[in-house]
């Protein structure tokens, strides 16, 4: 990646140093790129949709999970940001494995993506609609829960086909305005009435438990998909790094300060949210605590604030599901490649691509009208495909690494964690392998296995039907040149 003659590379020059032409619309700053991790993590409108779940598995001693998942996942942070400093590409985890590693493994690690980022807006979509249900004193039927997702699916998709600049400045108001301001002034008032001295608990409740017949430590895990689930998306900027302006500087920030801002808002919110509870050790309804803490129009507010980053949420993973099967279409890893992997000339945005997200997503709506638990089953999918991503993309750094073949960014400003890369790497590996378990051996998590199971038997069944050969060819995956030799 060294410019000649001592000179920095321009991004266009740094794009066709990774293999590629530009073609998408580099229109993103600093604070775009950290608005879209911001919108993709969704922390408000996560904690608020998922709140009842976790408090319902063990009690209100789940909070803790919060800072546990949070140690891990900046272990994971600061790797991916370290990658992207490097390697600023669409595709991201996809691009970076196949480099690392070479695209039979980067396929996997793509594919694992798609599972991350689609289930994901799918479930922040769901989220939607069971919130705005709730505001209107609409039923939250199954068949209506479905209706206000498809609609709000194919509105971002209209949104995210005008282009880039159209969806960062949505996120960037939504960034701003809601999941910064309004989400810290609010939490804010939260902690402050649950730490009020009329208040019905003090911190103590905090370590208070009713885990049920499954025990405590299977109770404490399951609790903990709120935290897991909430805290990833954070590498959404590294997505869209080619349409990041000094992407080797911006992304790795935005990474990182998009991830530490979602633990501390996320952890207070959690905790405002619990010491105002005025249910049951197992009973959470976050509309009727924010009612009952800050009154009709105090809740009212909050629920809006939710509704709005939800929607952006969903606006910014489709941007970034959209960008990932892109490049694994310019690779002409999918069936269909060819048709993919075009882009509009006055727009600059992936269309077909974020047509065929939007048609997934929809899919799985249509599943969520035959199951009770639709919302648990999707965000469980997201949730394996994130951490299957980073499990894959990390051991991937550690085989190269090891060969002494890991690339690193001369761009100025770039991000580099020096000699802790090895050490952090090691220890994100293992975390990674225990969410892995967390997410599919209890019993509880076992229909969410099964469903994520379906979409990696098609991965293994495309792989060896075309894909193997395709790649052995060198008729598909990333430039050759451009794959390690370790």
């Amino acid at each position: 990646m060294a410019p000649s003659a001592g000179r920095q590379m321009s991004d266009d020059e740094q794009l066709r140093s990774l293999g590629y032409e530009p073609e998408l619309d580099r229109s993103m700053g600093a604070w775009s790129s950290f608005s879209i991790s911001i919108s993709c993590m969704c922390v408000t409108a996560g904690v608020f949709t998922t709140f009842a779940y976790a408090m319902g598995k063990v009690g209100p001693v789940f909070v803790w999970t919060w800072l546990i998942v949070s140690v891990g996942q900046l272990l994971v942070g600061l790797i991916l940001a370290e990658l992207s400093s490097s390697m600023p590409i669409s595709g991201y985890a996809y691009q970076w494995a196949s480099r690392l590693v070479n695209p039979h493994y980067g396929w996997f690690v793509g594919w694992l993506g798609l599972m991350a980022f689609i289930p994901g807006f799918t479930g922040l979509n769901f989220g939607l609609g069971s919130v705005l249900l709730t505001r209107l004193g609409i039923e939250t039927s199954q068949a209506n829960l479905a209706l206000v997702a498809a609609l709000a699916t194919l509105s971002q998709l209209a949104i995210n086909a005008i282009g880039v600049k159209v969806a960062s400045r949505i996120n960037n108001v939504v960034a701003l305005a809601v999941e910064i301001a309004l989400a810290i002034v609010m939490t804010a008032i939260l902690l402050v009435v649950g730490l009020s001295s009329g208040a019905d608990h003090n911190l103590g409740y905090l370590f208070e438990s009713s885990p049920g017949a499954a025990g405590f430590f299977t109770a404490f895990g399951l609790s903990s998909l709120l935290a897991m689930w909430v805290l990833t998306g954070f590498e959404g900027a590294a997505d869209l790094a080619e349409e990041t302006k000094l992407p080797s500087r911006f992304v790795p920030k935005a990474v990182l300060r998009s991830l530490v801002f979602a633990i501390v808002v996320g952890f207070l919110m959690i905790i405002g949210l619990t010491l105002n509870n005025p249910g049951g050790l197992n009973d959470g309804d976050p509309s009727a605590i924010l009612h009952s803490a800050l009154g009709s129009f105090g809740g009212t507010v909050f629920e809006s604030i939710a509704i709005i980053a939800l929607y952006a949420g969903g606006l910014a993973n489709m941007a970034a599901a959209s960008r990932l099967m892109f490049s694994l279409a310019r690779d002409n890893m999918l069936p269909g490649s060819g048709a993919l992997r075009t882009v509009s000339k006055s727009t600059k945005a992936p269309i077909a691509t974020l047509i065929l997200v939007s048609v997934a997503s929809l899919v799985l709506i249509g599943v969520g009208l035959l199951s009770n638990d639709a919302m648990a089953r999707i965000v469980g999918m997201a949730a394996l495909g994130y951490y299957g991503v980073y499990g894959l993309t990390i051991f991937a750094v550690m085989r190269s690494r090891s060969a002494g073949r890991l690339p690193r960014s001369t761009a100025e400003g770039s991000f580099s964690m020096g000699g802790m890369s090895g050490p952090v790497t090691v220890m994100g590996l293992v975390w990674t392998v225990v969410v892995i378990a967390v997410l599919i051996f209890p019993t509880d998590n076992h229909g969410t296995a099964e469903t994520a199971g379906i979409f990696v038997v098609l991965a293994v069944i495309w792989y060896f039907v075309a894909l193997r050969s395709k790649i052995g060819a060198g008729s598909a995956g990333v430039p050759p040149e451009q794959v390690s030799q370790n």
